[in-house]
Order: structure tokens, then sequence, then C-alpha cells
């Protein structure tokens, strides 16, 4: 009796230092000012758990291991409070107060923590947490919130009143919530229940996995690791595929077609996006990928990486998507393999899984479908690799196209899921895009087509990536000395042992650290660059205008200040001044000769930098005057070609 009265005590306090006590008041207040009676009266309240550690250990273990106990007897509080402070009207009973206790964090350790499907199975009835990304969900439906029973016996007590009410426990079934077997407290009869007193509520299963089985791997390999999440009321607005989260709640076993499923029952889910503190590496540019191909080769294609990777994992620079084309795509797909190695999340597109998404039948009988999420959606925050994208039919070609020009990922579900038309759903493409495709063979292309051997790609497919890099040289001899780099290289690796092979300034570790690092620095832009940026985009799409119309769209301003904003970062600034402008309007336009040909502001097209330039490219002092030279022909091709200037 004295526990009890030391934790009701201790739920008080609680309640009243954490604020939760006035929310309570207020949301009493609300309900005075409704002018019709309701049968439920719910209140949320939050609770920090380590915060409530420290006020008392007692009622802290008690809401960790026992959560619907301590839901109670936060519930018997709020009852008390309402009764003592005549905040609802007296004739209120207790069971019409409905309380949610919502777990802003909670602390890990191993009784907590579930990172595979199989800990689920030896989970007490506590609380847990998990850290997944969402790879599917299932429509929305509706549950049971609560409901209204009475006696048929009308001349019972249990006939009027509010005597039997049900109201959803988490973790429970919905036949546990409305039941046909309840029998009157005052005469045995069956109950009945006044269904127009019933109150429905949104849920949704969803299908998580850890992120760290999305790096670098194939959709196809890691279903088998999906945890199973059911989700309620307002937390079904909120959760997009792709995006990862934490969530706190409470194991529960299900029974879907036949077959038991756990799955995780969501108390909630907090979006996670935590960036690690990191120092900074020496030396970076000349060894990227070294172990690859040599310094010097395929520098552009490099930095383009260095670039796109430098802009992932922050929300305010937009995607920087690639796209390689040269001869030899087996180099280019190790290039891009290698460098998503520096990402959170990657995953590896084939012709096998869906690019969008899949609408399908919902296996656990939830609802009319479930959104199976495709290689865009699943590597949100991350990198999607398509590889060779000549090899794709022309409607997997069309879809990504789509997504790469309007920022977005259209979901289509057919009208035989939703019973009446065919609906499609919207989600923000947050993933980058990198790809490669087979040399052009010829330097005129049509109006509508590109072509790439003996396949053709669309010309807006082109058009749709933020940079285009043409990986081999215009000479013949250059592309011979490309390849004997590479090769010398290939087999000096294979040669050398672990430990001797190729001990370079700048380890692996070093590159994590560094890109850790520049993905929390916060970059602004400054007036000259920005000016810098407008006027070359003005300029350019006034002097590249066709008569169908200009072919420089109008996303290629926003494409550039992403660029400039990535080459910041990468230079450890946070902000882009008018050498990050120069740099990256150098690089853009040299992407922009697969297109037109020679460079309007003769830019060469450099893929790689001969070893007996290598030395003199990476000075930077000779960097900072070759900047001012191409400085001054901007002034004048903007003279050329003037524009009005926003």
């Amino acid at each position: 009796m004295e526990d009890s009265l030391s934790l009701f005590e201790d739920a008080v306090h609680y309640l009243d230092i954490s604020g939760n006590l006035k929310i309570i008041k207020e949301t009493a207040w609300k309900f005075k000012k409704l002018a019709m009676e309701l049968l439920v009266y719910r209140f949320d309240i939050t609770v920090n758990v380590i915060d409530l550690m420290e006020l008392s250990v007692s009622l802290g273990h008690l809401l960790l291991y026992h959560p619907i106990k301590a839901n109670a007897l936060f519930q018997q509080v709020i009852c008390t409070a309402v009764s003592e402070l005549n905040l609802l009207s007296p004739h209120i009973s207790e069971n019409q107060i409905s309380v949610r206790t919502k777990l802003t964090s909670l602390p890990r350790s191993r009784a907590t923590e579930v990172k595979t499907y199989s800990q689920l199975s030896s989970m007490g009835p506590g609380y847990i947490c998990c850290t997944g990304v969402i790879i599917g969900k299932s429509e929305t439906s509706k549950y049971t919130q609560s409901t209204r029973y009475i006696c048929p016996n009308q001349s019972c007590e249990g006939n009027a009143g509010n005597h039997f009410i049900r109201i959803h426990v988490p973790g429970a079934r919905e036949f546990e919530t409305i039941r046909k077997d309840f029998k009157c407290k005052f005469c045995g009869q069956i109950l009945e229940e006044v269904v127009s007193c019933r109150h429905l509520s949104d849920q949704m299963i969803a299908d998580i996995i850890p992120e760290n089985y999305l790096k670098s791997h194939h959709q196809s390999r890691f279903k088998q690791q999906t945890i199973t999440l059911v989700v309620r009321d307002e937390l079904t607005i909120t959760l997009r595929i792709g995006q990862k989260y934490t969530f706190i709640g409470i194991v529960r076993r299900d029974s879907y077609s036949d077959k038991m499923i756990t799955a995780i029952e969501v108390n909630s889910a907090l979006e996670d996006f935590i960036l690690e503190n990191a120092s900074i590496p020496r030396s970076i540019d000349n060894y990227f990928k070294c172990q690859i191909s040599a310094p010097g080769t395929f520098m552009k294609l490099k930095l383009s990486c260095l670039i796109s990777l430098a802009a992932i994992s922050n929300k305010q620079i937009q995607p920087i998507h690639i796209l390689a084309v040269g001869r030899d795509t087996e180099i280019l797909h190790r290039l891009f393999q290698y460098a998503m190695q520096f990402t959170q999340r990657s995953v590896v597109y084939s012709s096998g899984n869906h690019l969008a998404s899949k609408v399908v039948p919902d296996r656990y009988n939830s609802s009319n479908y479930f959104i199976e999420g495709g290689s865009l959606l699943i590597a949100s925050e991350g990198v999607c690799y398509m590889g060779n994208i000549t090899k794709f039919k022309k409607q997997t070609l069309e879809r990504l196209q789509s997504a790469l020009s309007s920022g977005k990922v259209l979901i289509d579900v057919d009208s035989k899921f939703t019973k009446g038309q065919a609906v499609s759903i919207e989600q923000t493409l947050s993933t980058t895009v990198w790809a490669n495709a087979e040399k052009l063979y010829t330097k005129k292309p049509k109006e509508d087509l590109l072509f790439t051997g003996d396949c053709s790609v669309p010309r807006n497919l082109f058009e749709s990536f933020s940079i285009v890099q043409i990986t081999d040289g215009e000479e013949f001899s250059h592309n011979e000395e490309v390849d004997f780099h590479i090769s010398y290289q290939s087999l000096k690796m294979s040669m050398d042992d672990e430990e001797s092979s190729f001990n370079l300034p700048v380890s692996f570790d070093d590159f994590e650290q560094y890109f850790k690092h520049i993905q929390r620095i916060d970059v602004r832009i400054s007036p000259e660059a920005e000016k810098l940026l407008n006027r070359y985009y003005l300029a350019t799409r006034k002097a590249r205008n066709l008569s169908d119309g200009s072919v420089i769209s109008s996303s290629t301003l926003s494409t550039l200040i992403a660029l400039a904003q990535s080459h910041a970062r990468l230079c450890l600034r946070n902000v882009v001044e008018e050498e990050d402008a120069l740099e990256v309007i150098q690089l853009y336009e040299e992407s922009l000769t697969i297109m037109f040909g020679t460079s309007i502001l003769s830019v060469p097209s450099m893929p790689h930098i001969p070893g007996n330039l290598l030395e003199e490219y990476l000075d930077n002092q000779k960097n900072k005057s070759a900047l001012q030279r191409f400085k001054a022909r901007l002034q004048q091709f903007y003279g050329l070609h003037p524009g009005h200037e926003e």
C-alpha cells in the first residue's frame, strides 16, 4: 500500500515538473468549451524516461517493464486531478477518461534495443526500441479506438449510463476490443454494443529494415531481415517510405493469413538524423579512389563524386545526380561502387527490382493494398546506383527521367485496389542517383536521342542529371595512356601484399571521417558568388537558345547553386565564395559539351589530367590564377549575352 502511494505521489510530482499537468488543464478546458458531451475524454502525456528515472527509479522501472500498469497509474492521477480541480463535469466517470503515454526517448540496452527480427521473440512485455528504414507500408485502414456497451435488460442499471466503455489498449487486437461475450456486472446478461458510439481511428502496417543492411546491398538480399510495425493514429500521416526512424513500442503477436507474426506496436516514432562528430583528415583530392584508377585518371568524375557526396545528408542542398559516359563501363562501375562506401545508405538497382514502388495486395489483410518501396525511395538520404542505363527498358528510363526532372517519385495505385479511381501518391525524391552509359558514337546527336552504341538514350534523360561526365579523351593516344596507368596500377596492387599495397597519404578511414565532418557544415552563399551563378545561368540560357525553346532548363540555376554549396563544403567552408562558383561553372560547362559539342567559353574537356600536368593542376596558386583568367572570359561572355538579373 505504501509503495502504491509512493508511486502515485511520484507520478503527480513528475506530471507537475514536466509541464504535463499544465497541458492536462489546457486539454480539459478545451473539452469544457465543447457544446456537446463526449463518450471518451482523451489526454496525452509525454514522458522523458531519463528524467523520470532520475526522479523515481521505481516509477521509471514500472513504465519501462510494465507499460500497461504505468499507464493505468497515470490515468488514476489524471482522474484525481480532474475531480479535485473540477476540470470536467462531475458526472463524468473514471472509465470515460483515456490516457495515452508517449515516450520521447528510451535508454538503449540489451533488454530494450532490437536490431534483428529474431530478437523480438525473446523480448518481454516492456518497451523496446528499434532504428530502421521504412521499406513498405499498407494503405491506411481503421481500428476501433473506443466504443460503448449496454445491457439489453431495460430494467437493469447497466442499460443506461456509461458503465461499459471499451478502449483500445496497446498490443490488443480488434477482436479483443470488440467482442460478443461481455457480461453485465449487474445482471449477468450478454452486453450489446451501441454501434453509433464506436469511434474509429487510423492504423497502418509498415515494414522496416535496419539501415546497416542498406549499405551497397541489393534489395532482394535483405527482405528476410524485415521487422513489422503496427502504427496508429497521427503517426500514420507522418511516416514516409525510405525515411529512417527510431521506433519505441511494445511487442505484439498477430495471426495474418494463418501465419503468426511478431511485430512492434509503435508508441512513438522519432525521425533519426544524427550527424557524427569527426575530425578533419589531411589532403583529399588527388587520392580519392586511387586504389581503382591511378592519380590523374578520371579526375573530373572523381571530383563530381566528391561534390555529390558532400550534398548527401544535408536537406538544404538538393541531390546532385551524376551520369558518367565512357567506353569502359566496368571502370565506371567500380569507381561508383567505391564512392558508395562513404554513404550511410546505398542501394544498387537491378532489373529484377522495382524502381519507384510496387503496389500489391496487403499480405497482412489489414487493408486493400500494400506499397513496397522501390530503389529510389529506399535509398533516400543516400545513393541509388543504376548501373548502365542503356541496358534498361524504355519504361524504366521514362520513370527515372520523370523522377529526376520533377524531384518527385510517383506511386501509382491501380483502381482494382481502390475500388474506384486510380490514385497517384507523390513523395519527394531525396535520393542521389548515379549511373553510367556506354560511349557516345556521334558528336552531333539527333534532336530527340543521344546514341550509345546499339542502344539509344532519350535526350531528356541526359538533361535530367545534374552533371554528365564524359570519361574518354578526344585523342586516342590519351585514352591509351589512361589504359596503361590503370593496367599498371591493377598489376602493382595484385603483386603487393596487403600491408605495403598503396600506402596512400589519405586512408579509407580518413575519407570516412572527412565526409562525416563536412556533413555537419551549414553553408550560405555570398552575394558575389550568387551573382556569378545567376549571370552565367541567364547568359548561357540565352546563348544556347534554340528555335523550339531553350534547352537549358529552369532547374539549372538551382543545380549550379547546389554544386557550389557542395564545393564549399568540400573546402571546409560555410560560405560559398567566388572560387566555388567559378569551379562549378567550369565543371558544369564541361558537362554541357555532351549535348552541345565545343564549349562556348572554351572550357576544354579534360576527364583525365596527364601525369606531366598533374602537379600543376594541383598547385593552389596556379589554380587561382587560372580561375581569374576564366572569370575574365566569363565577364566577356556576360557582355555578349546580357540577361535580366532578378
